[in-house]
Formats: C-alpha cells, structure tokens, sequence
C-alpha cells in the first residue's frame, strides 16, 4: 500500500485516512465510497495548508470531534504555552472559545459521557473518591484524571477500555452514528485525540455493519499503529501525564477482535447491540447507502 493511500502527508495532521479508499486497496470484496469517510487524530495543530487541503482536496464537510472537555481545555493550555493542570479556561465557555477557526462544520461529541464517568468512579475507593471530587471542585482536572488514568484506565487496558466503552458510552455512540446517517453532512472526518480507540471504535462498528469481513476490519484498525509511530514519543507523554502507560498509544489487531466476540457475546452480534442503543435496521440500510459503493 502507497503512502498516499494509507498516510497522505499533512504537516499537523497524524494518523489521517480516507477509510473507503484503504478498505479497498486492501482488497475488500465489500467496495466502499472513497473521498466520503475519514479518520484522523486531533485537528488542532492543522496548519492552514493543511485545513485548505482538507477542503480542497477531501471535500470536507463536517468534522465529529469525540473528545471531552478536559481534552479541549489541555490543548488550550497547550496552544498558550502554560504547563500545568489548573484550568486557565472557564469552565462555562463554549467550546468555540478553544478551538481553530474552521471552515466545516463541527460536532462536539464528549465520548465519555456521564454513565462512563460514573462507572469509573465507582471503581475507585471512598478516599479516592473524595480526592477526586476535592480537585475537580478546585478546578484542578486534569491532576483529577490523573486518579482515574492511574487506578481505572490504566490496569484495564485497551480491551477493557473497548469493553467499557460498549457498554458505558451508547448514547454517544448512537449520537456519532446518527451523523453518519445525514447525507448533507458528508464528507466526514471522525477524530479522537490520536484517532484510534474511540475513533477506532465507531469505525469497527460501521464496517462491521458495511459487511467488511473482521481480517480487513483488523488490517486498516491496525494501520494506526505505523501510522502514529512518529509522534509516539509525544503521545507517551501525554498518557502519562493523565496515569496511564504506553501501551495506550498502540494500536493491536487483538482489540478488532475483542470487540467483535464481545458484540458476539453479550448482545448476539452487531445488530443485537445497535438495536439496543437504537440504531436500528432502517439506520444501518441509511449508513450502507451513504457509504457502501453502488454496483
């Protein structure tokens, strides 16, 4: 597979795709749109070539921006250059107030949403939870999140992560899927922060739902893991910062299948689960007209 395909360059831009146009080159007997569906990490340090680029050259219509609040105000404080973890953004701005001027249209979905968080609490104990509480009151999240990465992100890994998103985070699912069914807001860029685990997750669920067979499914999750190698240094440190190690910054085959025995498992399969969280057949007829290639 050429660069171009797999990892065109961008000079902010890391771990970028077109996803139709990778699937097929892989050799998929299911073909979908190209220039339609992409995935990528964080769009922040996007240069204005880039953006341009983005526009003119991928035709990009709306962006999915997965990331929580916390991310948003870390890379602000970033952007000032200020290196600690008290919040400098006030907590009541709107998130326009810490993002790029941008020349689509974005929608804000906090993946990790109240039931994620909530469930992560009760993982910790009662001292912990009480330290967490005090600095989040302080206005000190990101030393907040250290507790979090450290005692519940952390020992459960990328396959209890996958695990726990499936189960915690279904309304954001459901709400980022239901994007995916609007024709007028195509094409579209789904991004995380490094564009692989909640990113990576929406997209196993929409080519699982595609008919994409689970080795191609596999083979373009795992292109992330190459694909970040030249930013994984920064992105190590970042895990870090928030009590997590770098097996976060990698991208393994062994989480594709993870999801779909888990689907398999406990839901009967993907239709059982997008059922579940109301995703329904008439939605996923939508996604396949939008996304799968017309004979």
């Amino acid at each position: 597979m050429t660069e171009t395909i797999s990892n065109p360059s961008f000079t902010g831009i890391y771990n970028f795709r077109d996803v139709g146009r990778v699937v097929n080159s892989l050799g998929a007997q299911t073909r979908l749109r190209e220039k339609t569906f992409y995935r990528s990490g964080r769009l922040d340090d996007a240069t204005r070539a880039d953006r341009e680029r983005l526009v003119s050259e991928y035709g990009l219509s709306t962006v999915i921006d997965l990331r929580t609040k916390s991310e948003h105000i870390r890379q602000a404080q970033a952007r000032q250059g200020k290196n600690r973890y008290k919040a400098t953004v006030d907590e009541n701005l709107d998130i326009d107030t810490v993002k790029h001027q941008e020349t689509w249209d974005t929608v804000y979905i906090s993946f990790v949403g109240r039931s994620f968080e909530l469930n992560m609490l009760k993982q910790l104990r009662w001292w912990q939870i009480i330290w967490f509480l005090t600095l989040m009151l302080l206005q000190f999240r990101m030393a907040a999140i250290r507790i979090l990465g450290r005692n519940v992100l952390g020992p459960k890994g990328l396959v209890g992560l996958s695990k726990d998103s499936l189960r915690f985070c279904q309304a954001e699912i459901l709400q980022t899927l239901e994007v995916m069914t609007d024709f007028k807001a195509y094409p579209i860029l789904v991004h995380c922060t490094q564009g692989k685990d909640r990113s990576g997750l929406i997209l196993m669920l929409i080519l699982f739902v595609l008919g994409v067979p689970l080795d191609i499914v596999r083979a373009e999750y795992a292109l992330s893991d190459t694909q970040l190698e030249l930013t994984r240094a920064s992105m190590i440190k970042e895990v870090e910062e928030v009590g997590m190690d770098a097996e976060y910054t990698r991208a393994p085959g062994i989480v594709v299948d993870t999801v779909w025995d888990f689907l398999q498992e406990e839901y009967g399969g993907v239709d059982g689960y997008l059922d579940m969280i109301g995703f329904g057949e008439q939605k996923r007829q939508t996604l396949r007209k939008l996304l799968l290639m017309q004979s």
